[in-house]
């Protein structure tokens, strides 16, 4: 069959007489100057000289590089403002169609000519495929500041700190010393009945006491008290017959006491008796744990919502950059078809792909509106009123230097910080402080008491006129003289030096529960939630270990896969690049440039979320070793620094 000149790769029956005729003049009429068909290829080739087709400029990969620790992040240079900012006005999306060219163009401007002109810089994805709803640029420090700033249960968590202090206070205090003051007045009047014996006929007294007492840290209890009193009492002259007459007789007495009281088995020793103090200072490191256990949860969850953020931002500008790709094979496409050099069924391929990327660029953009507003949810913000709703991440992990991770290493830091180990240790340190108190309950009650109480007297001396003693009035001074030197006139007492008035005694207190249920049953509660609480801790490390070892297999993945999709994608760019140099000289396919164009849309794919997956292995496993907040440089106001031990006899407290 006879090759048609029409066109390349089309024939005509030789039966056909009145087809060859119609065929004869179209290609009379259409027909390409000579020498102007390729040989080779039978395409027409143009007499004038044409323009070189565009190159096709490299987009950058997602950027794996390898650096700095994943846990460092630094600002991105500063960009130049998009459409996608809140105050760039929303414009429909861009979707070329097949149309027909204007009618009103100027001569020398056709398709044809169109397409020997140097093509235009293709628009910025952004531009073309800006935001339907307004969106605000924050890095991830802004975030992290407004989440520990205006989080509730931190906040309830620093007070709950703050109210174990005072409890700590409180119970540090019933070992303050303590001042005692009294004051007696007192007045008997007694007179003679019948024929008893009366040595006084009436009684006037007033006393006064002031003294200190402290409670040990052993158990006992120090008292000393001065009490001074004056009395005045009528003494009848003849103790049979009060009616005989009476006198006057005063005295001043100082007595200071000390006064020691202390158990010998219940309830003695330091520290039984300073338990209430260890369990408000375990009750404080509690709190400090549960706070630090709150704010690596919110943090950790935060972090997490930002790097879906960012990959969702990602993820939409490498949608945004697929379908200005496709745009602008579109346009090209278009001006060969008005050139004759394409047919309209590579131009329709081409469209249909540019819908379909179209579309994944509305449901990345949806995306990343619902990231947003967990973001924001998890940071506590009020979306009542609020007319910026999506977030930019400006914070982009410029390097991630995957590293060589010590296994058993990271399972010791979990255990010695991780803030869930950390608080059940603390509760076992708590059970057995009660465990102290619970054996110290089943011993006898064996408590002794001593007391020293010397005293100084001033009593007033009667005139005897046998013994030739002149009377005397009593007084403070004498009192207070005859408490250090007493002497006595009459010189009939045993002891006239220092302190030769005073009172001494001493006594043993034993009780004793025979058959001691009731504490046997409490100590023996205790020991068993003590075993208990040791097999929770127990089942917990096995639990963070396996957490850890997770994530840990996780980063390594990850730092694999980084490596690998890096490759991945710098191939893809550059069989994308080559397909579409063969597809402007004839030797390739739509199709082909457009599955090249799923290759790397799939590899860019990949590669993010190889990153995604590497930072978020990283925050988990910095979660679990307790390292999270340190490596963020947060820091928790009010919060205690780390302590080496939960025994409330070994560690220190603040």
């Amino acid at each position: 069959m006879p090759l048609d000149p029409a066109g390349p790769g089309r024939y005509f029956p030789s039966g056909s007489v009145l087809g060859l005729t119609v065929t004869v003049l179209a290609a009379l009429l259409d027909a390409p100057a000579p020498g102007t068909l390729d040989p080779n290829t039978g395409m027409p080739v143009d007499v004038q000289q044409r323009a070189n087709p565009p190159p096709v400029e490299a987009r950058p990969a997602p950027g794996v590089n390898f650096g700095q620790s994943p846990t460092s992040v630094t600002p991105p240079a500063t960009r130049p403002p998009t459409s996608s900012d809140p105050s760039a006005p929303r414009t429909p999306l861009m979707r070329p169609r097949p149309e027909a060219a204007p009618t009103n163009m100027p001569p020398g401007t056709g398709p044809s000519d169109q397409a020997t002109q140097p093509s235009a810089p293709a628009p910025d994805p952004a531009s073309l495929y800006p935001l339907s709803f307004a969106a605000e640029s924050l890095s991830l420090s802004d975030v992290l500041k407004s989440a520990l700033d205006g989080n509730i249960d931190l906040r309830n968590s620093a007070i709950d700190i703050a109210i174990t202090e005072k409890q700590i206070t409180a119970a540090l205090g019933a070992y303050d010393v303590f001042f005692l003051a009294g004051a007696t007045a007192s007045k008997a009047v007694t007179p003679q009945r019948g024929s008893q014996l009366t040595f006084n006929v009436g009684q006037q007294q007033l006393s006064g006491n002031f003294g200190f007492e402290r409670k040990l840290e052993s158990g006992g209890t120090v008292n000393f008290t001065v009490t001074t009193t004056r009395s005045s009492t009528l003494q009848p002259l003849n103790i049979q017959n009060a009616a005989a007459g009476v006198r006057s007789l005063n005295a001043y007495f100082v007595s200071p006491s000390l006064t020691l009281t202390h158990p010998l088995l219940r309830n003695a020793g330091v520290r039984v008796n300073r338990a209430d103090i260890d369990r408000a200072r375990i009750a404080r490191t509690q709190m400090e744990a549960n706070q630090l256990q709150m704010a690596q949860t919110a943090i950790h969850d935060i972090i997490l919502a930002y790097w879906d953020v960012l990959f969702a931002s990602r993820d939409l500008e490498n949608k945004r950059r697929s379908a200005s790709t496709t745009s602008e094979q579109h346009r090209r496409v278009k001006a060969e078809v008005a050139a004759g050099r394409k047919s309209q069924l590579d131009l329709d391929t081409i469209y249909q792909s540019l819908v379909a990327r179209e579309n994944e660029v509305v449901l990345a953009e949806n995306t990343l509106l619902d990231r947003s507003l967990t973001l924001r949810q998890f940071m506590g913000q009020d979306f009542s009123g609020r007319k910026v709703l999506g977030v930019l991440p400006q914070t982009d992990p410029q390097a991630l230097a995957p590293r060589e991770i010590d296994l058993e290493g990271e399972i010791k830091k979990a255990f010695q910080a991780n803030p869930q180990l950390r608080s059940l240790e603390i509760g076992i340190a708590s059970r057995r402080v009660d465990e102290l108190v619970a054996a110290n309950a089943r011993l006898p009650i064996l408590d002794f008491r001593f007391q020293f109480a010397p005293q100084g007297r001033s009593i007033d001396q009667i005139a005897n006129v046998d013994t030739g003693i002149s009377a005397k009035r009593a007084s403070w001074p004498e009192a207070f003289q005859n408490f250090f030197t007493a002497t006595d006139v009459a010189k009939v007492n045993f002891n006239t030096g220092p302190f030769a008035d005073f009172n001494i005694s001493g006594s043993l207190n034993f009780n004793f529960d025979i058959q001691g249920r009731t504490p046997k049953a409490n100590h023996e509660r205790v020991v068993l939630e003590i075993r208990k609480a040791e097999y929770n801790l127990q089942k917990s490390q096995q639990q963070i270990s396996m957490s850890v070892i997770r994530s840990v297999n996780a980063m390594r993945t990850a730092s694999a896969r980084l490596t690998i999709t890096s490759e991945a994608v710098r191939l893809a760019e550059s069989n994308l690049r080559a397909e579409e140099a063969r597809f402007r000289v004839g030797r390739s396919t739509s199709y082909d440039v457009l599955f090249r164009q799923d290759e790397l849309a799939l590899a860019q794919f990949n590669a993010l979320s190889a990153q995604i997956d590497y930072l978020r292995a990283t925050v988990e496993l910095q979660t679990l070793t307790g390292q999270l907040l340190p490596s963020y440089g947060l820091e928790l106001s009010g919060a205690a620094a780390p302590r080496q031990s939960s025994s409330p006899t070994g560690g220190r407290y603040r």
